[in-house]
């Protein structure tokens, strides 16, 4: 009893959708680089909370930053130069952003976009 009543609760609530994109898959140093997170269910933006990192084999190695939206859209430009810049050690390296977005209601969703950054 107990577990179908999860299964009807798991099937009834709507999962977001995100999607990542961005200007390229190859970021160049020293250059700015910017990247969008879009979020829907059942089509329609949802206001939500959008934690974006960097993943390497699977594991988290760098935090973008999590943010609040109200439109369901989060757009950011990664810097050329400065503390948010890409590191020269990133060059040669596939990385995944990784964007997972929260909001009361709905299954978590999760979206991803891999990059390597270029000289």
């Amino acid at each position: 009893m107990f577990r179908a009543l999860l299964v009807a609760l798991a099937i009834a609530t709507p999962k977001l959708h995100v999607v990542v994109t961005a200007q390229s898959h190859h970021p160049v140093l020293h250059k700015t680089w910017s990247y969008e997170v879009q979020v829907t269910a059942n089509g329609k933006p949802v206001a939500c909370k959008i934690h974006v990192q960097v993943f390497f084999n699977g594991f988290s190695v760098g935090e973008v930053g999590t943010h609040v939206v109200k439109n369901g859209v989060w757009k950011e430009t990664i810097p050329a130069t400065g503390k948010n810049a890409f590191p020269p050690a990133a060059i040669g390296q596939h990385v995944v952003w990784h964007a997972i977005a929260t909001a009361k209601g709905y299954a978590t969703g999760v979206g991803i976009w891999p990059i390597s950054v270029v000289k």
